[in-house]
């Protein structure tokens, strides 16, 4: 975590009266006695944050117009919902940090009055025990937990962990599959000059779907498996470029494509390709897969790390 954003998450723990977690930079806490947890929903936008609270209320949920009503008493607040026991409260973007303070007092106050005075109780959000339950990460999401559902949670990530390590990786297969769903970015990189457009899509739909190609022919991805997608990606962005050259001259040309994709090179030769314009487009192409790619990959990775972690947030973590 960037460093001064995690100063200023330490700051507004210590205004808001809750801990921080200091692996992800989660605030947890027990506000006007429910359990919380203020994290941010997308590390892109760090100051827009969610509050999940663990409470419920029998056989009533919570309903649309009691959500709106509030949304439109408190400022700070962008939307309020009920995710079966979990109460959901997501805070708009505030990046200065004394009214971003001020905000989350503010909003957190009037959610736990207003879970309150409405009935809602204090429980863990997977077997709806009422009464106190800590806060977890578990997997890359956020949970409150009893002692007893976080015992089922940990022996079921174990399993999973153990039957994904016994997964067999078929490289070649991988590869292939890679391959495969490269094409697809190389359609969408097609596609898109035909509009006009060289835009950041196209890199991650060659990211995503590479990727992809590869855990699904190959039985799962890994480090190498990553690897091997990336140069994909750099070999079939160019793949990408080349083809969409070839169609502008078999058009131009009235030739066939094959014929097309040779002459490229002996047309940049001989000037019947401004090479300018040539590399150009192929450097944007590149700069567009770099954007794309490289936030995918980390997600990818960071994903993959995170699906086998479990800590309390008030201890040290641990992968399983």
């Amino acid at each position: 975590m960037n460093q001064k954003i995690k100063r200023r998450y330490e700051e507004l723990a210590r205004a808001a009266g809750l801990s921080v977690d200091a692996e992800n930079g989660a605030l947890y806490g027990n506000r006007g006695g429910y359990d919380v947890i203020l994290y941010p929903a997308n590390t892109s936008y760090p100051f827009a944050l969610t509050a999940s609270v663990s409470a419920f209320r029998p056989n009533v949920p919570l309903s649309p117009d009691e959500a709106r009503e509030f949304c439109k008493a408190y400022k700070p607040v962008a939307n309020l919902a009920q995710n079966k026991s979990v109460i959901v409260m997501t805070l708009k973007q505030i990046p200065n940090q004394q009214k971003l303070i001020d905000g989350v007092n503010e909003a957190l106050n009037a959610l736990t009055a207003f879970l309150a005075s409405r009935g809602f109780q204090n429980c863990c959000q997977s077997c709806g025990r009422p009464g106190t339950a800590d806060a977890y990460y578990a997997g890359g999401a956020y949970l409150h937990l009893c002692p007893d559902c976080f015992t089922l949670l940990q022996q079921n990530m174990t399993m999973n962990q153990a039957q994904e390590k016994q997964k067999k990786e078929n490289v070649l297969s991988g590869a292939v599959g890679a391959l495969l769903g490269s094409l697809i970015g190389v359609l969408c990189i097609v596609i898109l000059s035909r509009l006009n457009i060289v835009a950041a899509i196209s890199g991650i739909v060659m990211a995503v779907c590479t990727l992809k190609g590869y855990e699904l022919l190959g039985g799962k991805l890994s480090t190498k498996g990553v690897c091997i997608s990336v140069v994909l990606m750099l070999v079939m962005t160019f793949f990408g470029d080349c083809l969409d050259w070839a169609i502008i001259i078999a058009s131009e040309f009235k030739v066939d494509l094959g014929l097309a994709f040779q002459s490229i090179f002996w047309l940049l030769e001989e000037g019947g390709i401004d090479p300018s314009v040539y590399w150009g487009n192929l450097a944007l192409l590149y700069v567009f897969l770099l954007i794309g790619m490289i936030p995918t990959v980390i997600a990818s990775v960071r994903g993959r790390k995170s699906a086998a972690t479990l800590y309390r947030l008030s201890e040290e973590p641990s992968q399983l």
